[in-house]
């Protein structure tokens, strides 16, 4: 008499169950071995978020007409210049650092009206984590000039720096009267998400939208779902593997609640 399980009489045996205990076994031994390693499960873990954020992007209406590019610098030369040449747009850049987005930016030929950089120029200003597990410490990405250092460059359009955390500095800034380019880079969920609140009221159709690492479904990725939730509404422009181009949806072009994430 054969010891393996059955569905019922007569049945042959549940190939399934054998199944099952090889998928424990092999996922048990191959993440005990990552969870060893800081840098491979990153990597592992980085290129496993990416390809579930590019099928949410397949997935989604509001994201079917996006076009896939290899990296953001693709998007910002691509996609995003074409459509801020000759507008006189107002940029505003969450997550500055060193100031490598804005000095690219500078040399682009594009007649920004203004650039205002959002950071608290002391590096994150707490940890990143997914699930709870840290993956980056604070105070990472802190200016290589020395912590509370802002940058200093030769740019064709005016720039301000705006120091201190996003979640106090942003609400009380007034919207320009001119189109926005909001580039978020700020890697956690809570000043993301306050930057999305902050265009939810403010935004306007044709403000586009850059979002550095929208495939982190903890942090910029969760944010971005959360203000669907809450009313914003977006129109899919281009991505790449970890990046979201987007801009802001008229009223009658925005998707419906049950069309988001």
């Amino acid at each position: 008499m054969s010891d393996s399980p059955r569905s019922g009489a007569g049945e042959t045996p549940l190939t399934g169950w054998h199944y099952a205990r090889f998928r424990d076994v092999a996922l048990t031994v191959g993440a005990t071995a990552l969870s060893r390693s800081s840098r491979l499960l990153w990597y592992a873990e980085t290129l496993v978020l990416s390809a579930r954020y590019q099928q949410w992007i397949g997935a989604s209406a509001w994201a079917r007409d996006s076009r896939c590019r290899p990296d953001h610098v693709a998007l910002w030369e691509e996609l995003a210049k074409p459509r801020l040449a000759g507008r006189g747009a107002v940029a505003l850049e969450f997550g500055v650092a060193d100031g490598r987005a804005t000095r690219w930016w500078s040399h682009r030929g594009v007649d920004f009206a203004a650039w205002h950089g959002f950071d608290t120029f002391e590096g994150l200003p707490g940890a990143w984590t997914r699930a709870g597990v840290s993956v980056m410490s604070a105070g990472v990405f802190a200016p290589t000039a020395g912590a509370g250092s802002v940058p200093s460059l030769a740019a064709p359009f005016p720039y301000a720096w705006h120091k201190g955390l996003i979640e106090e500095t942003l609400p009380a800034f007034v919207r320009p009267d001119a189109p926005l380019f909001v580039l978020i880079d700020v890697d956690l969920f809570e000043p993301a998400l306050v930057i999305l609140e902050w265009l939810t009221q403010n935004g306007r159709p044709g403000d586009l939208v850059y979002f550095d690492e929208a495939f982190d479904p903890w942090n910029e990725g969760l944010a971005l779902r959360r203000a669907f939730e809450g009313g914003l509404r977006l129109r899919a422009i281009g991505h790449s593997g970890s990046s979201l181009l987007a801009e802001v949806a008229s009223p009658a072009a925005a998707i419906g609640a049950g069309d988001g994430p």
